[in-house]
């Protein structure tokens, strides 16, 4: 027999410890906190290095960081919450399980969101003096994405599988009465594909928002003009994303009764009215920021931190021209063709007094440009004195030696030209005269 170690105190027959289980229900979602903390450590960052930064420029980041962060944080809390649609009610007698004839008085809350639904069973008293256990449930089903085939076999859809496996669970049957509303499919009962589809197309307008706000922010430091576009862009499919949730789910409206006086009324909950109001609030703000920034160029580039000269609608006249000056070149504007004089200086340009030569001369006769031929192909001293010395070797001089002249032909050349027999006459129309 071995001799007792150092963890083998306060057991019996030498087993290891054993705990009970401790069955808690989770009372907020995991992702949906994992995103919120997400946003808040960037925000947290951000703010840490606002005592760098000097003067009014620092309320400036505060103001664009924490609004761009409460656009993104809203569009990934919205897209995985499950508030899109809530009901609840208080102090519900029901019964509790099946098989049993006790009943509780229990709070039931029912969470609905893009993807699926939570149901939510809480006792008044706990459960404790009736079943002897903590009566706190929350249950999640799943809808995405597919309908399925009816009923609740292998081909059916992810919520009636669930539903089904919900029963062999042996789920509260409060719990049960509330999921089965939603595996109806047929006639005017079809609360699950409606939601389902609902939330389908809500999604996609959602993932969509959110490139289109990273466009917004990567265009805020280039063109402020596309940037309140974008920012209009984004919140206007927010909003399209609710237009759809409202219309596409079932027109009758869902209520589960338990009761005469308890009814489960399901109406618009925080995350659908929270991504209303941001989407409305992005289309205003970028229509706001694209007014300012035709009126008031300057403060709208003060406050986003840009350079004014990126957006070519902050010159007048759309262009700019460069002018030399004894500190160097400075950029212009052109205004009407013309450019406009420097600051401090009261006498015209040269540019502008070349343009207006150029308006003198608008009737002269257009003459077309004289191209020189390209230049003939350098060659070193080298290559020079090499190609002459092979020339004189090998190629045989091009030029001929005059031929003989005769003698003869030499003396009547001279009779033609001189007059050297008779010298006093002189030729005149081929004759003479004496």
């Amino acid at each position: 027999m071995s001799s007792p170690g150092l963890f083998d105190a306060f057991r019996s027959n030498g087993a290891p410890t054993y705990y009970d289980s401790n069955k808690t229900p989770f009372m907020a979602d995991i992702l949906e906190s994992g995103l919120i903390y997400a946003f808040v450590i960037v925000a947290f960052s951000f703010f840490i290095i606002l005592p760098g930064i000097r003067g009014k420029e620092r309320i400036f980041v505060l103001i664009r960081v924490t609004v761009t962060l409460f656009i993104g944080g809203v569009i990934m809390l919205t897209n995985f919450g499950y508030e899109w649609e809530v009901a609840e009610a208080k102090n519900v007698r029901t019964k509790y399980k099946a098989g049993s004839a006790g009943e509780i008085t229990a709070d039931i809350a029912v969470y609905m969101g893009l993807r699926g639904i939570n149901v939510t069973l809480k006792a008044s008293d706990g459960g404790k003096p009736y079943f002897n256990e903590t009566i706190n449930y929350n249950e999640h089903f799943d809808w995405r994405w597919e309908q399925g085939r009816l009923g609740f076999g292998i081909f059916a859809g992810r919520f009636n599988q669930e539903f089904r496996a919900a029963q062999f669970r042996g789920t509260p049957l409060p719990i049960i009465w509330i999921a089965e509303y939603f595996t109806f499919d047929g006639e005017g009962i079809r609360w699950g594909r409606h939601y389902r589809q609902a939330g389908w197309y809500a999604h996609i307008m959602m993932w969509l928002a959110l490139p289109l706000w990273v466009l917004t922010i990567v265009l805020f430091f280039i063109l402020l003009k596309y940037g309140a576009y974008f920012l209009m862009m984004t919140g206007g499919v927010m909003v399209i994303a609710n237009i759809l949730w409202a219309t596409i789910r079932n027109v009758n409206e869902l209520v589960i009764p338990f009761s005469a006086e308890h009814k489960l009324e399901f109406h618009f909950g925080p995350s659908f009215y929270l991504n209303l109001i941001t989407g409305l609030l992005c289309i205003i703000l970028g229509v706001v920021i694209w007014v300012l920034d035709l009126r008031f160029p300057e403060l709208v580039t003060n406050f986003f931190g840009v350079d004014p000269l990126q957006d070519d609608s902050f010159v007048q006249g759309g262009s700019i021209e460069t002018v030399e000056n004894k500190n160097g070149i400075e950029m212009q504007g052109v205004e009407n063709g013309h450019a406009a004089p420097a600051r401090g200086s009261s006498r015209p340009s040269r540019q502008a007094a070349a343009a207006e030569d150029d308006d003198d001369d608008d009737d002269e006769i257009y003459e077309p440009p004289v191209f020189e031929p390209p230049p003939a192909p350098t060659t070193t001293k080298f290559e020079k004195r090499k190609s002459r010395g092979l020339t004189q070797r090998l190629q045989k001089p091009r030029r001929r030696p005059p031929p003989p002249v005769p003698e003869n032909q030499a003396d009547d050349d001279d009779d033609l030209y001189s007059n050297t027999r008779n010298p006093d006459q002189v030729h005149i129309n081929m004759g003479y005269r004496h």
